[in-house]
């Protein structure tokens, strides 16, 4: 019984029947009403029953009308209070579980979503889409030159910017340190490119007031993009080796993971005519 229960109340959640408090109103209305129909019954049937057999000396009420009334009345505000305190309880618990959830699922510096987040989202796709992983360029100097909490504030900004300036569009997380991803609609590289060279450039413009100091960011970025059929840890990894790719072709740029052999076979040119 305690196992059924324990199902019930987990499926209830799953399903949000307690997310509102008027869903916990409802809930002690309609047992209340069910359970004092069935506490007048079983009153009813118990007088019947013992007053006919003549047990514990039970009798008739002299009006069974007036009996089942008081029942109803006296049953029906206690089992509303049960039941409305097991809603609540419920409910809390409900609220509970979604908090710890959404804290499970977001990095508490920036609000964005996390690493695991992201990749949950990555993982349900079953359709073309592009990822991008970014990453600010020399962060480090920027911990060492202003300090930490000027690094935070940084990224706090950069979290803001990625947002507004790709809006609805995408889905953006934080997925450690100062590396984010972002994850758009499937399109053709040269406009995956505009778009995240947008992204780029309009960060690149900005300087962000920390504490009486002005700083100026960048970022590299590696694109991926994902036919919904490859594993995304595949599409990480290219993008990451893009990324790689960005930074070591000079920074603030972004380089898609289709071109990475065309500047693997360009450098190796380069390299045999220096040789040469």
């Amino acid at each position: 019984m305690v196992a059924q229960i324990k199902n019930w109340i987990i499926r209830r959640i799953a399903v949000g029947a307690f997310s509102k408090r008027r869903d916990v109103l409802r809930f002690a209305l309609t047992r209340s009403f069910w359970t004092t129909i069935a506490a007048v019954g079983l009153n009813f049937g118990v007088y019947q029953l013992f007053g006919r057999l003549g047990f514990l000396n039970v009798t008739l009420p002299p009006d069974p009308w007036a009996d089942t009334v008081v029942t109803a009345f006296v049953a029906g505000p206690i089992c509303f209070l049960a039941y409305y305190l097991i809603g609540k309880a419920i409910r809390d618990l409900s609220v509970s579980r979604d908090a710890f959830e959404r804290l499970s699922r977001t990095d508490p510096l920036t609000g964005l979503m996390n690493r695991r987040a992201f990749v949950d989202v990555i993982s349900a796709l079953n359709a073309p889409y592009v990822v991008a992983i970014l990453d600010i360029d020399r962060f480090k100097v920027i911990n060492d030159t202003y300090g930490h909490a000027a690094g935070d504030a940084v990224l706090v900004e950069v979290a803001r910017e990625l947002r507004r300036v790709l809006g609805r569009d995408a889905a953006v997380a934080r997925l450690g340190g100062e590396e984010f991803g972002v994850i758009l609609r499937d399109r053709a590289k040269d406009e995956t490119i505009a778009v995240m060279d947008l992204v780029r450039a309009a960060l690149a413009t900005r300087t962000f007031d920390v504490d009486g100091s002005e700083i100026s960011v960048t970022f590299s970025a590696g694109v991926s993009r994902g036919d919904g059929k490859t594993g995304y840890s595949i599409l990480l990894t290219h993008a990451d080796k893009a990324l790689y790719l960005a930074k070591a072709s000079g920074r603030n740029r972004v380089v898609h993971s289709d071109d990475i052999l065309a500047f693997v076979s360009s450098a190796d040119s380069d390299a045999g005519k220096i040789a040469v």
